[in-house]
């Protein structure tokens, strides 16, 4: 066989692993993400794509690519210290960035020897495969691969997608390969990722929102020993929708009441929420504000904020709208765009997100010193109810449900595998020798079809029992308890008929060591929302004021 006649395919072939190798640079940081075959396959697929097309149009995304390899580099070397790729906050801080900060990162890469390896090989790739392509085309005859050949290897490398879209669209149960996949581990992925939050900035309005400069975090003290504080953030979920009274309904929340039985967790008090609707009760809850102090929301500090202040490293890893909350400042951003298929939207794709996020705290253990905080906003129970979790983790609807009936055990379901992503999460917290909690709290409630009081879902004409409060838990791990910080600090609240979002908050600082002693809960806690019909314009009014 002789090598010149081969050309368009080395060329090919050379392009591939420029593309390709990323992925592996950035699982092997990372320590793996729990789905390292179905990663491995949606880069070595994606990656196919552009590596097969026609011989003119792939010259021209070759040197398009050439053009663009400061952004493979960026991506190289972002990965290569996170474990991950960029998401579209760092690549609006990568934007931004002065002279003297790209000279840092060009510093950084250097002296990082995984991302110089592979930007070295990555770029000698590129430059390679145009090289090979030119060689082929100006040979006699050509030398690029048979178009035969090459359509047999783009219809491989679409199928696996076709399979997973066709599957999303139809509910039919056939493989999904792409189910557990994450493009934040290639830098095609990423790339269409941000192409895709571009479209959502102008489909949305979003392009219209601009985020305000949340005014400077003060922390009461630096914390200099290894912990993980994890706030989780939920969504529609009842009072009591995850807790004691449920645990017949499924494995998973049971699992959460044996932990709570070993004295390994809390169920705290029915929660006042901030208010009936996300956009407002979510900064409130993140701030620690009360419905009295709304106005200051949208400026204040996070509680995640204090923490990062406060010596942590910090994350916000969400599965819902961008423009919930937004707040500048932390080490990792990972937020899904809508356009995102319905398999991508399941809340547990945000579980090996945050283990790779903790991956160091992980890996050094008792050689830990680095405190680790981060807030997870899933999408939990929000309407419509069958999206929100796969149907093959529970048995087939039985056959003729009224509408009602079927409505409201898709949303018990859909509670039910909330319960399910918060097992995996703790399942991090038991794998850390350092002191860890998790705090759960959703936005507000829901009403139900069985409620009978005339109102539907959220957000409606008035805030009603069903919908103002909700369920709010704490879980932590071995080490945790050892430290008996938990039992101090949750001596009052446990004690209450009712707390506030504003005290969930305070638990999440207290338990990340940032106050002493027992949190003293709102002893008459609010929401920001009409408690009658008629009610007019969002004012706070007694929780206690609220009807079912």
């Amino acid at each position: 066989m002789e090598f010149k006649k081969n050309y368009g395919s080395i060329a090919r072939v050379l392009f591939w692993l420029a593309l390709f190798l990323p992925t592996l640079l950035a699982l092997a940081q990372s320590g793996g993400n729990g789905r390292t075959w179905q990663t491995i396959l949606w880069a070595a697929s994606a990656c196919l794509i552009p590596s097969l097309l026609p011989a003119t149009l792939f010259v021209v995304v070759q040197w398009l690519f050439l053009l663009l390899i400061p952004v493979l580099l960026w991506w190289i070397t972002y990965a290569a210290l996170n474990g991950i790729g960029p998401g579209i906050e760092a690549a609006i801080a990568a934007l931004s960035a002065t002279s003297s900060e790209a000279w840092g990162a060009i510093l950084i890469t250097i002296n990082a020897p995984a991302a110089l390896f592979f930007s070295v090989v990555c770029s000698a790739c590129l430059v390679s495969s145009i090289v090979m392509m030119r060689k082929a085309r100006h040979s006699k005859p050509s030398s690029d691969s048979a178009p035969t050949h090459l359509k047999l290897l783009l219809f491989f490398a679409i199928l696996p997608f076709s399979i997973s879209f066709v599957s999303n669209a139809s509910g039919l149960p056939v493989p999904v390969l792409f189910l557990a996949s994450d493009p934040g581990y290639s830098p095609l992925g990423t790339a269409t990722r941000l192409i895709w939050e571009g479209f959502d900035e102008v489909l949305y309005g979003d392009i219209k929102v601009i985020a305000p400069e949340r005014r400077t975090a003060t922390a009461p003290r630096i914390e200099h020993n290894a912990r993980l504080a994890v706030f989780i953030i939920g969504e529609s979920v009842r009072a009591g929708g995850i807790g004691p009274e449920q645990i017949n309904r499924g494995a998973w929340t049971k699992a959460l009441d044996v932990r709570v039985q070993n004295h390994l967790g809390a169920w705290l008090p029915t929660t006042c929420s901030g208010s009936n609707g996300t956009a407002v009760s979510v900064p409130m809850l993140l701030t620690g504000l009360t419905p009295q102090r709304y106005a200051e929301s949208g400026t204040a500090p996070s509680i995640l904020a204090i923490l990062k202040v406060a010596g942590y490293k910090t994350a916000w890893i969400s599965n819902q709208d961008k423009n919930v909350f937004t707040e500048h400042g932390h080490d990792y951003y990972w937020t899904i765009t809508h356009s995102g298929s319905v398999s991508d939207s399941y809340d547990e794709q945000l579980v090996p997100i945050a283990k790779t996020f903790i991956t160091p705290l992980l890996l050094q253990n008792d050689r830990a010193t680095t405190p680790y905080a981060m807030a997870l906003h899933l999408h939990g129970s929000h309407f419509d109810y069958a999206q929100r979790y796969p149907a093959t983790d529970f048995d087939a609807e039985p056959k003729g449900l009224s509408n009602d009936a079927l409505t409201e055990l898709r949303y018990n379901r859909s509670e039910e595998y909330t319960a399910k992503v918060i097992n995996e999460l703790l399942r991090l917290l038991d794998a850390t020798k350092a002191p860890a909690f998790l705090v759960y709290s959703s936005d507000h409630g829901e009403n139900l079809p069985s409620d009978h009081n005339g109102v539907l879902f959220h957000l409606g004409p008035r805030a009603t029992l069903k919908d103002g409060t909700t369920t709010s838990f704490v879980m932590w791990n071995q080490a945790m308890a050892m430290t008996g910080e938990p039992t101090k600090v949750l001596s009052q609240i446990m004690t209450m008929p009712m707390i506030a979002h504003a005290d969930v908050a305070k638990i999440y600082l207290s338990l990340a060591g940032m106050y002493d002693g027992a949190v003293a809960p709102d002893r008459d806690p609010e929401i920001l929302a009409p408690v009658e019909l008629g009610g007019g314009d969002l004012q706070p009014h007694p929780c206690s004021m609220l009807k079912p």
